[in-house]
């Protein structure tokens, strides 16, 4: 097996006579980009981690390392077992067990830059909501000239009868016994590192620090109740169907003090069949009977009138000898854009019917036209 393995200095990118500085920096910087918290492209990524992991193990220890280097793989033993027997430690817990509360080279910190030796403090976090997805409905009209929607939504909020605690009352809330209120909990393991101590959320709490002995007897502990809320959404004029409008604060709020999800509602644009949109023109296809074609004429179609806000219908000329599939434009008659002034243009695109049946009488005049026509 070990002649299988890539010699560690390879694996970490450093020659053999890397200092043990060296050896740490290239470390911390393979570790980042393949540790499988990072890293979610690679589908590779926690061998290499692994990998890696390894190598940096034999080559930080001088014992390790001088075996490593006179007898190679086989003058080695490694056992990885205590150091994942827990799991792949995070990214942040990894660095923090291995160079401490601060980095070795001259205050680089976890996250590649230069900071102070000090212990970082950060400010809790709120807690935030779930996003709700969700779809309205609406017609080309709507999407066309814009239109405000009532959307009635499903969502979690905070239990009145507890405000929001879980508890039949405020008694009921205790200290986790697991640990000890703290909502972290800690794990040693012995590696070739040394002892490790790895700390992450408590399960019996969630994290909290605290549980419920008496639960209320609305939410049954949950802390939220079911709410259905009718918003007012602001549906912007040229909208594309699919598309999904974020409503910020519309989603579920899972505490009081919480930041509410937000909603995402998709857009369906029910069809109309006298225009076709292709980003933001519009087409429109109109029959046109096949003496107009031939000696000109004026057509009736379909159009959108953005001052009134509605379809509306205006005549357009038609000149002699028009061909099938021919497009007239019609400026500024297209779709709006949503970021930016203008809107596309109304390409009205020409179908020449021809009759399915005809008098005798049209027939000898078509004769003779075909006639005059040689």
């Amino acid at each position: 097996m070990s002649s299988n393995k890539r010699d560690y200095y390879e694996v970490l990118g450093v020659s053999k006579d890397a200092s043990t500085n060296d050896i740490k920096l290239a470390y911390r910087r393979l570790a980042r980009k393949f540790h499988p918290d990072v890293n979610k492209t690679d589908p590779n990524a926690k061998e290499k981690f692994i990998e890696i992991q390894e190598a940096y193990e034999v080559l930080s220890d001088d014992n390790k390392r001088r075996n490593y280097d006179r007898f190679g793989h086989s003058g080695v033993q490694i056992d990885m077992s205590d150091f994942f027997s827990g799991g792949i430690p995070g990214i942040d817990e990894l660095f923090q067990s291995i160079f401490g509360e601060f980095s070795p080279f001259g205050g680089f910190n976890s996250f590649g830059g230069f900071g102070s030796r000090s212990r970082r403090r950060t400010a809790p976090r709120r807690e935030v909501g779930q996003d709700i997805e969700d779809h309205v409905e609406i017609s080309f009209e709507e999407a066309m000239f814009g239109v405000k929607k009532d959307v009635q939504i499903e969502r979690y909020t905070p239990c009145d009868e507890c405000e929001g605690t879980g508890a039949e009352d405020p008694s009921s809330v205790i200290n986790c016994p697991e640990c000890q209120g703290t909502g972290r909990i800690r794990k040693m393991t012995q590696s070739g590192f040394g002892t490790i101590i790895r700390e992450s959320g408590c399960y019996t709490c969630n994290g909290t620090g605290q549980v419920i002995e008496k639960k209320c007897k609305v939410c049954d502990g949950s802390k939220v109740v079911p709410e259905k809320k009718t918003i007012h959404v602001s549906i912007p004029e040229g909208v594309e169907n699919g598309v999904h409008l974020k409503v910020q604060g519309a989603g579920h709020v899972p505490s009081t003090n919480a930041i509410p999800g937000d909603l995402y509602l998709g857009i369906r644009i029910t069809d109309n069949e006298n225009f076709i949109r292709r980003g933001n023109d519009l087409y429109t296809p109109v029959n046109v009977d096949i003496v107009s074609a031939i000696i000109g004429g004026k057509i009736t179609v379909p159009t959108l009138d953005y001052k009134e806000k509605k379809l509306t219908e205006r005549e357009l000329p038609i000149p002699a000898g028009t061909q099938p599939g021919t497009e007239f434009r019609v400026k500024n008659r297209g779709v709006s854009y949503i970021h930016g002034r203008g809107r596309g243009d109304q390409y009205v695109v020409v179908n020449i019917e021809i009759p399915k049946k005809i008098s005798e009488k049209q027939k000898e005049l078509l004769l003779k036209f075909q006639e005059l026509n040689k």
